[in-house]
């Protein structure tokens, strides 16, 4: 070991003093890159080779043919008397020597952007309508973070025409008073309504009471006209037999004959009325009544039908009215709706983020489809890097790579999403790509570990490494690693 670092000691002051930076000796140990190293290394063959001839007896003769053919033998053949001390040193030398040079090799081979920076994807919100600008939080202005769906902007417009709504309003109050007024006219039909059926009932009882009592009645005059019948039968009788022995006269029999043909009669027409009179009571029973001085309605029940009719048709009419209400309403909320919408609009934010840039103040005037605030979409973070042409040549997309900040933040892993080549394409992202001039070609890469988090990283550069195994496969480079 002691020999080896003699030799790097060497090897370094051989480099450090055509350049006079110094002593060899004080040159760090990460200076010690690739060329230095195959200095070192055909300084280390030379030192050998010079050892084995030192080591050769000079007592020998040596023929000068021998010796002529002995100097122009090939440099790769190995002299026969090798010590196996040098042999040792020789190959910890060697093994040392590449120890030391895998990691610039490795290096090199690395594909790596020339700058990188984060990138993020900005939303611009306009003005819906035309009117006055106001804040909906206090205190916003650039770097502001607002949640989806939460208010931003308002716009508000004093000056809206609202003539259509106020009219819409004017005819759904007449309908309100309208329905008012059929509403109390119902109510007062409704108890004259229900006063006249009770009267109607109070009648068809009171009519029916005084039916039964006539049919009473009947019954009792039914009974005095069969026992007169029987007086005047018995009459008949007597005068019959008087009239045999010419005890009475002829006007006499004819007489009692005619008495007791009355009273037959009279019973006959009683019974008669009697059967009227339960026709007309079975009548009365059930809401039907029968006369002969009137009609089969009583002016009662006619004035009830003459209210229910009308009280049916306030019914009517105050469904008509209600119906026509509601679909009022209906206009009315949907012109309210759109009154709002164009006198006031509130603007919310359609990404999770924070303000990119404001466009307008508080109190100025816009116009309809103005833009007020740009926000950047945390949530499509992505990183866009300048490549040179032979790193662009060995990637594809889907490509793993690895984002360094360097800032010295956490370093993430994701992949390739877009090769733009020389084409600088206009994009709504918050860095345009053609702000990366370092080197010609451009690269979008995606790290989902960027997304995480309340704070969006635009702006803050790194330096991106791609993974680019599968391309030293495929230049054979893998067996040599």
């Amino acid at each position: 070991m002691t020999y080896l670092h003699q030799r790097a000691s060497k090897l370094r002051r051989a480099h450090s003093e055509p350049a006079q930076v110094g002593r060899a000796s004080d040159i760090p140990s990460a200076q010690f890159d690739a060329s230095m190293q195959l200095d070192y290394l055909e300084t280390v063959i030379k030192e050998w080779r010079d050892q084995q001839s030192e080591e050769t007896p000079s007592s020998k003769t040596v023929d000068p043919v021998q010796a002529e053919a002995a100097t122009t033998k090939p440099a790769w053949k190995k002299p026969a008397n090798i010590r196996i001390s040098t042999i040792v040193k020789s190959c910890l030398a060697v093994a040392i020597a590449a120890a030391l040079g895998w990691a610039p090799v490795l290096r090199l081979l690395t594909t790596t952007s020339a700058e990188a920076v984060v990138n993020a994807r900005v939303v611009t919100l306009r003005a819906p309508i035309e009117g006055d600008v106001k804040t909906s939080v206090d205190g916003t202005e650039i770097g502001t973070r607002f949640q989806t769906n939460q208010a931003v902007l308002i716009v508000r417009n004093p000056r809206s025409d609202v003539s259509h709504l106020d009219n819409l309003r004017r005819s759904r109050d007449q309908l309100h008073t309208e329905i008012s007024a059929l509403e109390a006219r119902e109510q007062v039909l409704g108890t004259d309504f229900a006063e006249l059926t009770a009267q109607q009932e109070r009648f068809r009882i009171g009519r029916i009471k005084q039916l039964d009592q006539r049919v009473r009645e009947t019954d009792a005059n039914i009974a005095l006209a069969k026992a007169q019948y029987v007086t005047a039968s018995a009459a008949l009788t007597r005068a019959t037999a008087l009239k045999r022995t010419d005890a009475v006269s002829q006007a006499f029999l004819d007489k009692a004959l005619q008495d007791e043909s009355v009273a037959n009669d009279t019973i006959r027409g009683l019974t008669e009325r009697r059967t009227g009179m339960l026709v007309e009571l079975d009548a009365a029973k059930n809401g039907s009544f029968i006369g002969d001085s009137y009609n089969d309605t009583p002016q009662s029940a006619q004035r009830k039908m003459e209210i229910g009719l009308e009280l049916a048709d306030v019914r009517a009419r105050l469904a008509g009215r209600k119906s026509e209400l509601a679909s009022l309403q209906s206009d009315i909320d949907s012109e309210t709706r759109r009154s709002e919408e164009l006198s006031a609009a509130v603007i919310r934010s359609t990404v999770d983020g924070r303000v990119w840039e404001m466009l307008t103040a508080p109190g100025e005037h816009v116009n309809v489809g103005q833009d007020l605030v740009r926000m950047l979409d945390c949530g499509s973070a992505i990183v866009t890097a300048s490549v040179s042409e032979s790193a662009y040549q060995r990637l594809s997309i889907g490509q793993a790579a690895t984002f360094r900040p360097r800032d010295g933040g956490k370093v993430l892993q994701g992949h390739v999403v877009g090769l733009n080549g020389l084409a600088a394409v206009t994009s709504n992202s918050a860095i345009q790509q053609s702000q990366l001039s370092r080197e010609p070609y451009h690269v979008t890469l995606k790290f989902p570990d960027l997304t995480k988090g309340n704070d969006c990283h635009v702006g803050r550069s790194g330096l991106v490494e791609f993974d680019t195994k599968s391309f030293a496969s495929s230049i054979g480079l893998s067996s040599f690693f």
